[in-house]
C-alpha cells in the first residue's frame, strides 16, 4: 500500500502559471473559455487570450472586397475585446493577441515566445472519428507544442459553480510519453483540487492469471511515489478492455472525471504511449476534456516492478 510517509522527495510539480487559450469565437471556443476561467479564477495565473484571423489585406483582390475584409476583422477585434473583458471581469490577469496568417504556426510561435505552460484549445466532434475533420490546428498543436495542452469539445459545459472533487483520470503504459505526462497530470489535479487516478489497461487475455493484474497495480503504485508527497494519495486502478480508448472513456464516465490525461507522440505515429487513433478517439469520445503532453516518445522499458 502506497502511503505518505513511502512517498519519495523529488523535485515540484510543474506548474501552470503561463496559460494560452486559443479562440475562434465559436461555441467550442466558448467551452474552452469556461473552461480556462474555472482553471485561472482565483490563481497567479497571466492568461494570453490569442485569435488567429484567416483575412488581411492580401485576401482582397478588389476595393470592396479590402473594404469587406477589415469589416470582418474589425468585428473579430471585437469579438477578442468581449472576450478579455469576460474573464478580466473574473478577477483573471488576462492579455489579447490577434494575428493574421496560419493558425497552427502562429499559435505554436506564441506558445514558444510567451514560454507557455498551458494551451487551451477547443475541437469539434469528429463524425466516424475523421481525423481530418478533427481539425489540423489541434493535432499540429498538441503534436508539436512544448507545454501541455487541453482539449475542450464543444459538446462539454462546466459552470464555473462547479465543486472541486472529480477525478483527474491518467492512463499509461510505462512508456516515456505517459510517464513523461504523469507529473503533468498531477500538476493538473493539484491546481484544480482534485484527486488523481493513474490507471492501466490490460487486455482480456491477461485477466486469466492472476499475476498481471498485481504486477500491473504494483507498478502503478511504484508511479505513485514519485510524485511530491502533499497528503494526497493517487488512486491506482488496473482497467481490463479490448479498446484501450473505450476503457478509459468509459472509467472516466463512471467516475465522473474532470479531465482526462495521457502522453502523446511528438509529430510521429511511430511507437507513441497512445497511438494517434487512440488519442483523438479519446479526445473526441470523452466527456471530459483531454490534456495531451507531447514527447519525442523514445522507448523505454518497463519499471522493474512490472519485470
Amino acid at each position: 500500500m502506497v502511503t505518505t510517509e513511502s512517498r519519495q522527495a523529488c523535485v515540484p510539480l510543474p506548474t501552470f502559471q503561463r496559460v494560452l487559450l486559443c479562440t475562434d469565437f465559436s461555441e467550442t471556443s466558448q467551452a474552452a473559455q469556461e473552461v480556462a476561467t474555472r482553471l485561472c479564477q482565483g490563481r497567479d495565473v497571466q492568461l494570453t487570450a490569442m485569435h488567429v484571423s484567416e483575412y488581411g489585406p492580401m485576401a482582397a483582390v478588389t476595393e470592396e472586397g479590402l473594404d469587406y475584409i477589415l469589416g470582418l476583422t474589425a468585428k473579430e477585434h471585437r469579438a477578442l475585446q468581449a472576450v478579455t473583458l469576460q474573464m478580466s471581469s473574473k478577477g483573471i490577469q488576462v492579455e489579447p493577441v490577434m494575428a493574421e496568417g496560419t493558425a497552427a504556426a502562429l499559435i505554436l510561435e506564441e506558445i514558444e515566445r510567451r514560454k507557455i505552460d498551458l494551451a487551451i484549445i477547443g475541437t469539434e466532434a469528429a463524425k466516424g472519428l475523421n481525423r481530418f475533420v478533427f481539425g489540423s490546428t489541434a493535432e499540429e498543436i498538441f503534436r508539436r507544442a512544448p507545454c501541455a495542452v487541453l482539449t475542450v469539445r464543444q459538446t462539454l459545459s462546466f459552470p464555473s459553480s462547479q465543486k472541486h472533487g472529480r477525478p483527474v483520470v491518467f492512463s499509461t503504459d510505462f512508456e516515456d510519453c505517459s510517464l513523461h505526462a504523469l507529473r503533468y497530470a498531477a500538476s493538473l489535479a493539484e491546481m484544480n483540487r482534485s484527486p488523481l487516478h493513474i490507471v492501466h489497461v490490460l487486455p482480456p487475455t491477461a485477466e486469466r492469471g492472476e499475476a498481471a493484474p498485481l504486477i500491473m497495480k504494483e507498478a502503478l503504485r511504484q508511479l505513485a511515489v514519485s510524485l511530491p508527497a502533499d497528503g494526497t494519495l493517487p488512486h491506482c486502478e488496473v482497467l481490463v478492455g479490448r479498446d484501450v480508448s473505450h476503457t478509459v472513456v468509459e472509467y472516466a464516465k463512471e467516475q465522473d472525471a474532470d479531465f482526462i490525461a495521457i502522453g502523446a507522440r511528438r509529430k510521429s505515429s511511430l511507437a507513441a504511449h497512445l497511438p494517434p487513433h487512440r488519442v483523438f478517439r479519446i479526445i473526441m469520445t470523452a466527456t471530459c476534456p483531454v490534456l495531451t503532453v507531447a514527447c519525442e516518445g523514445r522507448s523505454v522499458q518497463h519499471l522493474s516492478a512490472a519485470s
